[in-house]
């Protein structure tokens, strides 16, 4: 008997698919550079915001990261997903 989880995930997705152990590691390695870029987007962007007194330009340089932030986690997505069907 399958749990509600199970049941809900192969409602979202399909069947699920198995992956192999190098597609795993594929998956870890994009996560991971993912995560170091967003986190260097984040400091180089809250080194700008430091030193804006401008309230505009302070709000589009945080408009502007929130996009770039978005932006890296989108391509990592696509990234994973092409692994995901190789």
């Amino acid at each position: 008997m399958k749990s509600a989880y199970e049941l809900a995930m192969e409602r979202s997705s399909g069947p699920s698919i198995k992956l192999t152990d190098e597609q795993k590691a594929a998956l870890a390695d994009i996560d991971s550079k993912m995560k170091a870029k967003v986190a260097e987007t984040e400091i180089m962007f809250d080194q700008q915001l430091a030193t804006e007194a401008d309230p505009a330009k302070a709000g589009l340089i945080q408009q502007t990261r929130q996009q770039q932030i978005a932006k890296i986690k989108n391509d990592a997505e696509e990234e994973k997903e092409s692994v995901r069907r190789a």
